[in-house]
């Protein structure tokens, strides 16, 4: 029976970890026909399924527990693969920007890559299929109600047979508090007018607000606990100033607390003139006056004294951070400065925060936000900051490459789960990224993309950095990025609880998968280990970590 069994297998259809790169050309002998995996209470278990249609062309999945029920919990996903058509850059960008080869990549370009998510329609664990041709690749998703071990199985029908592969889920008894990361910042900046483009609908419009919102909740069950508000989407051109239009700002920022993120993150409110980096001077995005003039610091108070008030009367104050002009350096620092004066005078008590690696804007910066490289290097400078009460963060873009942490399509899937490993080992307080949904060209079609300050040179933005999501038909959609960097915050909300009760037990913990940056381990199968100890140590009532 178990020869019948492996046979009827092998070769059409197998397991793979959620967090291995997956491509339509993958081997299902890279597979596995059974699975094993850790979760936690309340803390999703996935996996995916490749199937090779040329062989085996399912009708129906299912999902069963061990009498054929339907089993509960259960959702469905079918993944897309995306072009992937350069390779990131030894420390930035793609390779054709310095011609170096980066040799930490997980694939040579050009590939395709399972990596948009789209969910299905499940009943009762049940999905049915339509008939086609390739490969067909799925994830499956279990979210544990109670501990204890989860024999399930996956079944497969095309009509005449059926396939069953087993899949046992060992879920350790914690789960997350609610809360639990609320002090960790981590915020993925979006453009609503992209939402309504790529959606068809007319932004600010009624149609618009339902999708809004499925995107909150998308960034939400990711770990985002932050969302960025910029203002000239919310002020309007009255006679010679500008006014708050309160109801719609009223809207936005409850549907995002509606679901579940915490902090308003003021969006940048100056810039360099003319994208001049060499610039010393910024100009206010409205109303479009050099930042420093008179006209400019009268309309900052203006401005920010309307969105004291209206957050003021909703006593939401507290829940505010500010970004004045995004990375600012030693060139623009004068004029930042003045600029975080102004502000301090119109909001005061409103954290600044700001992705700069700048020095000379000690006393103006409240939450520092260096490149995850510049930080390890200079880790003295920002534990100082931290000593005298400031934040530090971290961000990526387009740059690094090589073997640091970014989360880049030909990197991989780890990189982003260890993210929030970093947070831990590093006493790094948030996280941030400007690529939710900022895209350059159809995700679906196009990956690698001109940088929008210079077209038709080889300066590139790399791979999946403009997104971490993808405009389905009716909604957004996830990715293996997106859901590997959530699992990586479900690890972060476990490894502090378990060093609430045992710090060393917490710090041997990381030290044996993540030492920097730059230093992690890449092996999933290790990683898996790890996080599966850290469930169960995290599990142990008190008085077992107790030392």
């Amino acid at each position: 029976m178990i020869i019948q069994f492996i046979l009827l297998v092998l070769g059409q259809a197998a397991f793979f970890d959620e967090l291995e790169p997956l491509y339509p050309d993958s081997s299902l002998a890279d597979g596995s026909m059974a699975w094993v995996g850790d979760a936690a209470v309340e803390v999703p278990a996935g996996v995916h399924m490749l199937i090779d249609r040329s062989v085996f062309n399912p009708t129906r999945l299912a999902v069963e527990d061990g009498a054929g029920r339907p089993v509960a919990g259960i959702s469905i996903y079918r993944l897309h693969d995306v072009p992937v058509e350069e390779n990131t850059g030894l420390d930035s960008r793609t390779e054709q920007f310095k011609g170096d080869l980066n040799p930490h990549v997980i694939r040579r370009a050009p590939f395709r890559i399972y990596e948009a998510i789209e969910p299905l329609d499940v009943n009762e664990a049940t999905v049915n299929l339509e008939r086609g041709e390739g490969p067909l690749a799925f994830r499956l998703e279990y979210l544990p109600a109670s501990p204890g071990p989860k024999d399930i199985r996956l079944v497969l029908h095309d009509g005449e047979q059926t396939i069953s592969l087993p899949w046992r889920i060992n879920v350790h008894d914690w789960k997350p508090e609610a809360g639990s990361l609320d002090s960790f910042g981590y915020t993925n900046w979006f453009s609503p007018s992209e939402i309504a483009k790529r959606h068809d609908v007319v932004l600010w419009s009624d149609s618009f607000w339902p999708i809004l919102e499925q995107y909150a909740r998308l960034m939400a069950r990711s770990g985002q606990n932050t969302f960025w508000m910029r203002w000239p989407d919310f002020f309007e051109r009255t006679g010679d100033g500008w006014t708050l239009n309160e109801p719609r700002l009223d809207r936005y920022i409850r549907i995002f607390f509606d679901a579940g993120l915490v902090r308003i993150e003021g969006a940048p409110i100056a810039r360099r003139p003319g994208g001049d980096w060499s610039s010393p001077t910024l100009e206010l995005s409205i109303p479009g006056v050099p930042a420093e003039s008179k006209e400019g610091l009268r309309s900052l108070g203006e401005l920010a004294g309307q969105l004291q008030r209206f957050m003021k009367e909703r006593g939401w104050m507290g829940a505010w951070v500010q970004h004045i002009a995004d990375e600012p350096t030693d060139v623009n620092a004068g004029a930042y400065g003045a600029l975080s004066s102004q502000l301090r005078q119109s909001i005061p008590g409103v954290p600044i925060i700001e992705a700069t690696m700048s020095r000379e804007l000690i006393g103006a910066v409240d939450i520092w936000c260096p490149q995850v490289h510049k930080y390890q290097e200079n880790r003295e400078f920002f534990l100082e900051r931290q000593a005298e009460g400031d934040e530090v963060w971290t961000y990526v873009c387009l740059v690094p490459g090589g073997p640091w942490l970014n989360r880049l399509m030909d990197q991989e899937r780890l990189r982003s789960v260890y993210f929030a490993w970093a947070a831990e080992r590093f006493d790094v307080e948030g996280f941030l990224h400007w690529g939710l949904n900022h895209y350059k060209a159809d995700p679906f079609e196009q990956s690698v993309v001109d940088h929008p300050a210079m077209p038709n040179t080889t300066n590139k933005l790399p791979a999946g950095d403009t997104h971490v999501v993808f405009p389905g038909p009716d909604g957004p959609w996830s990715s293996t990025r997106l859901e590997a960097q959530r699992i990586g915050m479900e690890d972060l909300a476990a490894l502090k609880s378990l060093k609430r009760r045992d710090p060393q037990a917490a710090e041997a913990i990381v030290g044996r998968i993540f030492r920097g940056y730059d230093d992690w381990e890449p092996d999933v199968e290790a990683y898996r280990s790890v996080r599966a100890e850290l469930f169960s140590q995290a599990a142990r009532p008190e008085s077992s970590t107790d030392r």
